[in-house]
C-alpha cells in the first residue's frame, strides 16, 4: 500500500500551534510517500509568514509537493502583487511552479491557479494542462494525480463556482487518464466524482492548522493506494487528536488498454485498518 498525506490551507500566520505540533508527529509517524500542499500556506503572503511555512515543510523531512494559493499573493503590497505577484513563494517555498512526484506507483503533477489581479477567484487555462498532460503520459502503469488550488468541480450545494476554465480543460485530464484531482480553498472536505461514471475524482481538503475554519473543524486527507484501489479518509482534529471520520473507496473497473471507470464505495471508518506507515 502506498499512502500519500493530503493537506490544504494552513494559513501561516493564523496557526494553531498545538494542531499544526500534532500533524507534524503523526505524518512523521505514518512515513507517507509523498505530501501534497494545495495551496495556501500563509495568510497574507508575508516573507515571515512563507519562512514559517517553509521550516515547517522541511520539519517533515518527506518529499512533497505544493502549489501556491490565492492567500499567497500579497494583498496589500501592490507593487509585489501586481509585477511579482509569486516572487516570495517562488523564493522560501520552491522556484518549481509545476512540480511533480513519481515512484513505482504515483505520478502527482502541481499547477498554478492563481491570479495577481483578484483577491480570491484563480484560473486554469489550456496551455497549463497541456503542459501537465505531457508529463503525466509518460506514467501509463500510474496512478495520476493533480494538484491544485481552486477546485475544479464542486459540489452540487456549494455556493462557490468551479475555477475559471475548468470546464474547457476538464475533458484533456479526462483523456489523459488523470484518476484525481486534489485541492483546496473552500476550506471543507469531501470528494466528488467527474460524473455518474466517476473517470475523475475531485478530492478537497480543508484547512489543516489554520483558525480560519469555515464550519468544520480542521482535518487533511490520507489516500491509500493499493493495486486498483484508492481510499481517501479524511482525519479531523477533535479538540485532542487527529480522528478518521467517513471514507470513500473508489476501485477502477476494465476499459480498455487503462482502467478508468471508478465506482464508489462508502467506507465506514471503524472498518478502516490501522494504518502505521506507508509500504511500497
Amino acid at each position: 500500500m502506498k499512502l500519500v498525506a493530503h493537506i490544504s490551507d494552513p494559513h501561516f500566520g493564523t496557526q494553531d500551534r498545538r494542531i499544526c505540533e500534532a500533524l507534524v508527529d503523526e505524518i512523521g509517524e505514518l512515513e507517507p510517500a509523498c505530501v501534497v500542499v494545495s495551496g495556501d500556506l500563509t495568510q497574507r503572503g508575508r516573507r515571515r509568514q512563507f519562512r514559517q511555512a517553509h521550516r515547517w515543510l522541511e520539519s517533515l523531512g518527506l518529499p512533497y509537493v505544493t502549489v501556491p494559493g490565492n492567500h499567497d499573493i500579497p494583498l496589500f503590497d501592490l507593487f509585489t502583487r501586481f509585477l511579482r505577484p509569486r516572487q516570495r513563494y517562488l523564493r522560501y517555498i520552491t522556484d518549481d511552479l509545476t512540480p511533480c512526484y513519481v515512484d513505482d506507483t504515483l505520478a502527482i503533477a502541481g499547477v498554478d491557479t492563481t491570479k495577481s489581479f483578484t483577491t480570491k477567484h484563480g484560473r486554469i487555462t489550456r496551455d497549463k494542462i497541456e503542459a501537465v498532460v505531457a508529463e503525466l503520459s509518460q506514467f501509463h502503469a500510474h496512478w495520476k494525480v493533480l494538484v491544485a488550488h481552486h477546485p475544479f468541480i464542486v459540489p452540487p450545494d456549494a455556493k462557490e463556482e468551479p475555477v475559471d476554465g475548468a470546464a474547457e480543460v476538464l475533458p484533456l485530464l479526462e483523456q489523459a487518464d488523470v484518476d484525481l484531482i486534489l485541492t483546496g480553498h473552500l476550506h471543507v472536505s469531501g470528494s466528488v466524482g467527474r460524473n455518474e461514471d466517476h473517470t475523475i475524482i475531485h478530492v478537497q481538503a480543508g484547512t489543516c492548522i489554520s483558525t480560519r475554519t469555515r464550519g468544520e473543524p480542521n482535518g487533511y486527507n490520507q489516500l491509500r493506494f493499493e493495486d486498483d484501489e484508492v481510499t481517501i479518509v479524511h482525519r479531523q482534529w477533535n479538540g485532542e487528536a487527529f480522528v478518521d471520520q467517513e471514507a470513500k473507496r473508489y476501485g477502477r473497473g476494465a476499459g480498455g488498454d487503462r482502467l478508468i471507470k471508478i465506482a464508489e464505495l462508502t467506507v465506514p471508518s471503524d472498518q478502516l485498518p490501522a494504518l502505521r506507515r506507508s509500504s511500497t
